[in-house]
């Protein structure tokens, strides 16, 4: 095959991808050891399918429930969080990063993780795999945090000394899937999980076409410490318009910009401990 040749170029990108899919595998077979610090903040049922698995997905839509979220204080509030959208398409994941190296239990580990969960301006220029278009696709062309709802000047990402039990931010994300958008996103911290909340302020277009309202689409990020391991629970949807029968790649699109989000956050999880 000629280097330089479209085909070749094709060849390569599918070889990567292949090997970041079993390299993906590797890890995950190790992710919850039988003594796994995260097992008691799952039920029985569906900590052993993480067990097996190494990671679970479930589909979120109309009247169908979420059915991943961990056992901490916050799950109902995350539960009516959901159902209040009545979301025509979404997914949630559940997956466990582990990291030998690290205590995350610590309070220093924790601030770092909450200045790295805000660190909106290095998802710039991460990629994704796009169901629709059937290669890798940069999600966020730019990101970053501004100074209020009007989104009219640019701010360095916030870096804290202290957790504070909760936190404002404003983002401004070009999403080359829907365009350039406004974000509130909200920041919990309880003392053993972080729980993060995002939402659409201004309407979200798919071509020229308006496809989600102000405040109808969700990404809820949840992660929490567990000694060398961080569980993460993750839920992203929208209430649309009709997807005129393109809800399964719609929702196979979701669930790879959460795989993305996922990458970026473990990866610079990764770089930091």
């Amino acid at each position: 095959m000629k280097h330089g040749s479209p085909s070749y170029y094709s060849d390569l990108t599918m070889r990567k991808l292949a090997c970041s899919t079993i390299a993906l595998l590797l890890l995950s077979s190790g992710l919850c050891p039988a003594d796994s610090a995260v097992e008691p903040l799952l039920q029985p049922q569906l900590y052993n399918r993480l067990l097996t698995e190494g990671e679970l997905r479930n589909s979120l839509h109309g009247d169908s429930p979420p059915q991943l979220i961990p056992d901490v204080p916050a799950r109902k509030a995350i539960e009516a969080r959901i159902r209040e959208l009545e979301l025509s398409v979404g997914t949630e994941v559940l997956s466990v990063y582990t990291n030998e190296a690290a205590d995350f239990d610590s309070a220093e580990s924790r601030l770092r993780i909450y200045n790295i969960l805000r660190s909106i301006s290095t998802m710039q220029g991460i990629q994704y795999y796009s169901a629709s278009r059937e290669r890798l696709r940069t999600l966020f062309a730019e990101s970053y945090v501004v100074d209020g709802p009007d989104g009219e000047k640019r701010l360095p990402d916030p870096v804290v000394r202290e957790i504070p039990p909760h936190s404002r931010l404003y983002v401004l994300q070009e999403d080359l899937t829907f365009g350039k958008n406004l974000y509130a996103m909200e920041f919990r911290y309880s003392g053993d999980y972080f729980l993060m909340d995002s939402t659409n302020l201004t309407t979200m277009h798919y071509f020229f076409f308006p496809m989600v309202r102000p405040e109808n689409s969700v990404t809820l990020i949840l992660l929490i410490p567990a000694g060398e391991q961080l569980l993460f629970y993750g839920a992203v949807g929208a209430r649309t318009m009709r997807l005129l029968g393109l809800e399964r790649s719609r929702e196979d699109s979701f669930y790879n910009r959460l795989k993305a989000i996922y990458g970026w956050f473990t990866e610079r999880v990764g770089a930091t401990f």
